[in-house]
Parts: structure tokens; C-alpha cells; sequence
């Protein structure tokens, strides 16, 4: 006979979490009728889960996705946490601008590490990433825009110790092409990744600094058959607007 479980409360937690766990931020209704747990015992257990910081909850939305301490555990670099915390109520208003799919990262052994997600409230065409997955930076948009701010020994360094293996059709293979590609980011302040990461996806990214010291990235990803070019140049506006509060914040705090 097994041992009994002690802290019913618990065990009601990790079923929330579980639920949380796909990188959907989901509303208290929804985390209710997923775990089969009353709505005001999830309330409750939410209040106390955010205090802790393993779930945070967007002023804009009141939905619920999973918080910097769960992130922290994943053993994703500690400066990610505080990134999340500082951009929080930026990409909120960001994706009140734009209602598609919104990344945040931070550069960890030479990839793109997706620490936050924020789907579309209003599409039904949702991506394939995750919080706590990791993108290669020559295939991806926040990847590019990292590479962006690498010096030139830096970015031969990388280029000697990453094979450039095709993602899709479109994914830069040529090692000129991506320095290209690179130097064109580093003079406009965005990267873009035109279906080179995933098939049928547009993402625009730029970086996130602080005294020329990269923090992180965020994107904005967009099925392709929606872009317009009046659409991609609203797209490239308000994600250089965030980027511009967010920097001019950190700027302001020093």
C-alpha cells in the first residue's frame, strides 16, 4: 500500500501548473474546467502561486500563464526573471496593438531560449513554440537580432562552432548570406525572419539592451499569408515602440 499524500492543496497546485505548462495563458475559467477543480479554490490557489512568482497575471487580460520562478528552476539564466518582471506590462500593451503571437528570450549557450509566450486572444492559428525551448539564432528572428550585437570575433567564433542545418526551404545556409543578413539588422535595429524558422511564419525581432549590454529579445510572429506591407510596417512600429520604452526605463533607473 503506498504512502499517503500530505497537502491535498498541493497536489491541486501542480494540476494548475500542469495546466499552464503548454505556454498558453489561460483564463481562471478555463484552469478550472481543465483540472476538474472548483473556480474559487483555483482562485485562491492562483493568489498564492502568484505571490510565490510561479504564475503571473496579465493587468490587461486577467489571464494566467506560468511566472519567472517556475522559469528560474528551469535553470534558464537567473537575469531572464528580472527581464520578464521589467517587460511584463509592455508586451501586455504591445499585443493590445498587435493581437498575434509575442516572444521573449534570452541568449543561453548560443541559442534563443523562449521565456515568455504570449498567444493571439483573437486568431485561431496559434505557433508550435514553448517557454523553456530553445531556437538556433542563425534560423530566427530573436536569434538574428542577438547575432546583431556581436562583435566581429564573436560572430566568426560562432559561425566556426554552428553547422547551418535547414529548417525550412528558407532557412539561411550560407554563411555570407547570414553575415548578410546579420549586418542588415545591425543598421535598421530589427531582424527578420521570413519563414526561415518555421514554414508559413513571419516574425519580426529586435533586441532588448541595456548600456550596450543585451538583456535579451522580443518578436512579434504572424501566419505569412496575413503580412501586407502596411501591416508588417505597423508590425516593425509598435515593436520598436516597446523597445524604445522599455530601454528608456533602464536608462531612466540607472
Amino acid at each position: 500500500m503506498g504512502n499517503k499524500l500530505y497537502g491535498t492543496v498541493l497536489l491541486k497546485a501542480d494540476k494548475i501548473l500542469d495546466v499552464l505548462s503548454d505556454g498558453k495563458s489561460k483564463s481562471l475559467q478555463q484552469i478550472a474546467t481543465s483540472t476538474g477543480i472548483s473556480a474559487s479554490t483555483v482562485s485562491k490557489i492562483l493568489t498564492t502561486l502568484s505571490h510565490m512568482h510561479y504564475v503571473t497575471k496579465s493587468d490587461t487580460n486577467k489571464r494566467f500563464h506560468l511566472g519567472a520562478k517556475l522559469i528560474q528552476f528551469g535553470q534558464v539564466q537567473t537575469g531572464a526573471t528580472d527581464l520578464i518582471e521589467l517587460t511584463h506590462l509592455d508586451l501586455d500593451r504591445l499585443q493590445a496593438k498587435i493581437d498575434e503571437t509575442i516572444h521573449l528570450s534570452v541568449l543561453e549557450n548560443n541559442k534563443a531560449v523562449y521565456v515568455r509566450k504570449m498567444e493571439p486572444q483573437h486568431q485561431n492559428i496559434f505557433m508550435t513554440s514553448k517557454v523553456g525551448i530553445a531556437r538556433e539564432l542563425y534560423s530566427s528572428g530573436m536569434g538574428k537580432a542577438m547575432l546583431a550585437t556581436f562583435d566581429e570575433t564573436a560572430l566568426a567564433h560562432y559561425l566556426s562552432v554552428t553547422k547551418l542545418v535547414p529548417f525550412t526551404d528558407f532557412t539561411i545556409t550560407d554563411e555570407m548570406q547570414l553575415r548578410r543578413s546579420v549586418h542588415q539588422a545591425q543598421l535598421i535595429g530589427y531582424a527578420i525572419d521570413d519563414e526561415e524558422q518555421e514554414k508559413d511564419c513571419f516574425c519580426v525581432a529586435t533586441t532588448l539592451c541595456e548600456n550596450d549590454q543585451l538583456l535579451g529579445a522580443m518578436s512579434i510572429s504572424v501566419p505569412k499569408f496575413r503580412v501586407t506591407p502596411q501591416y508588417r510596417n505597423l508590425i516593425i512600429q509598435e515593436l520598436m515602440k516597446a523597445k524604445q520604452r522599455i530601454e528608456g526605463r533602464l536608462s531612466k533607473n540607472k
